[in-house]
């Protein structure tokens, strides 16, 4: 590519005529300059393409880095059809007066195309991307390990649904103030459980943004503490084994009911992860990510990665006989794995994720409702207390932290000094629930028969 040749002309007084001519007379590979002779510094650059008004000048002072005066620089003050000669004359005199005050035109806006270009960088909406991606890597709040794949993906959800609640996606996230922030409180005032979910977990990016360096400060700390959405009371329903015996039975019934809606209907493998759920004390994410790999069923014991526990410790369940039973058979029908998802979902072979539906499908077939999954832990620990089993046992099956009980060589010591007690609890449970299923009349201990029927 040819160099542009450069010519120059003048001083003369620009006129319209002037810039008519020359655009007339302008030549491919020229550049030409003609310097205005009413106003110093200025000139008509006329390019093969296009002409625009330049202001040319010397900032004021020394360059610090060589003790001489700076070099000449230019700015661009429009074009012909934007400005007149007269008015790029009044445009290059209100530049000139601050050179003579020690302003430096072309470095303040070259400033300020950077700002804008940070500012377009960081506004609300590009950050969520980049915090998104990190979310998978990102430590649990409690406990050690990282965030699952489920959680990160609420974690998301949260913060997105919270940022356009305030309209605040375009953003500069600097700019972002607990005005804002009580907007975004005072939208969800009759949600308060929406709300803080929402504060925390936007509060928890802009913790990240001040980490990354985007803000000074969390403007979240700028809200007063009667401000912010207060903690949810703990839930305390829990189920009667009775209650839980007729849920477990529902199981059965959503499955073996083919003119029911779809909605409303359980695959057995469905059915077999909610009986797992009842039998052991887990989280249903702990239940729906397990794998073969995780159980011995020789010794009945399920070992649970500290990565699917929420407190990031790895945790060893002894298994009831009824969770036993129902593992064995899912085992053998599927040509005894040693890996795999113990409950894959019927239509895609992943974890199953259908919890609302299953939900629909129990609540109808048992005609309980006002449950929760997690109600089944808080079913479990009552019952155990109920018959004396000890408060640190029951603790140690529902994988609580304890102090002094866990970390380190200590915490190995106590997981194997607590395992004959656990053991023993587990069975005991496993009496309770049976009695329950098959009847008040059942002899306690006696184990309910499973249902032989499909498992897949």
């Amino acid at each position: 590519m040819l160099a542009m040749r450069k010519l120059s002309e003048g001083p003369v007084k620009i006129t319209k005529a002037t810039v008519s001519a020359a655009w007339k007379r302008r030549e491919p590979g020229v550049r030409l300059t003609i310097r205005d002779e009413a106003c110093r510094g200025l000139a008509l650059v006329v390019n093969p393409n296009g002409m625009a008004w330049m202001f040319g000048y010397r900032p004021r002072g020394m360059d610090p880095l060589t003790g001489k005066r700076p070099a000449m620089r230019e700015i661009s003050l429009g074009t012909p059809e934007g400005l007149s000669p007269e008015d790029a004359r009044t445009a290059a005199g209100r530049h000139k007066s601050g050179v003579k005050s020690g302003e430096d035109p072309a470095a303040q806006r070259r400033a300020a195309r950077d700002k804008a270009a940070r500012e377009r960088a960081t506004t609300i909406e590009r950050l969520m991307d980049a915090y998104a991606a990190t979310l998978p890597k990102r430590g649990k709040m409690r406990g050690s390990g990282t965030l699952s794949p489920a959680v990160a993906k609420a974690e998301e959800q949260q913060v997105r649904a919270a940022v356009a609640t305030m309209k605040a996606e375009r953003m500069p996230v600097a700019e972002l103030g607990a005005s804002e922030i009580r907007l975004l409180l005072g939208a969800e005032a009759k949600r308060p459980a929406t709300a803080r979910h929402r504060f925390g977990a936007l509060s928890r990016f802009l913790d990240w943004c001040q980490e990354e360096g985007h803000i000074a400060l969390n403007p979240c700390l700028a809200i007063a503490k009667n401000r912010k959405p207060r903690p949810l009371r703990a839930r305390t329903h829990h189920l009667a084994p009775k209650q839980l015996a007729q849920l477990w039975r529902a199981a059965q019934d959503a499955c073996d009911n083919p003119g029911a809606e779809a909605e409303l209907r359980l695959e057995p493998v469905q059915r077999d992860l909610i009986r797992l759920m009842i039998a052991v004390p887990c989280r249903r994410g702990e239940a729906a990510y397990l794998e073969w790999s995780h159980i011995n069923l020789k010794d009945g014991l399920w070992t649970m990665p500290g990565r699917l526990t929420k407190n990031g410790d790895p945790h060893c369940v002894p298994l009831p006989a009824l969770a036993l039973d129902m593992l064995t058979e899912r085992h053998a029908a599927a040509g005894e794995p040693s890996d795999g998802l113990v409950f894959p979902s019927p239509k895609s072979g992943k974890p199953i994720a259908t919890w609302s539906d299953m939900k629909k499908a129990m609540d109808a077939a048992s005609g309980l409702t006002g449950w929760r999954w997690h109600d089944f832990r808080r079913s479990f620990v009552t019952a155990l207390a109920e018959n004396g089993v000890a408060e640190a046992v029951a603790d140690a099956l529902l994988n609580h932290r304890q102090s002094a009980t866990r970390g380190g060589v200590l915490g190995v010591y106590q997981q194997a000094r607590r395992m004959p007690e656990r053991i023993v609890a587990m069975r005991r449970w496993s009496e309770i629930l049976s009695a329950s299923i098959n009847g008040d009349d059942a002899k306690p201990g006696k184990v309910v028969g499973m249902d032989r029927r499909a498992v897949a």
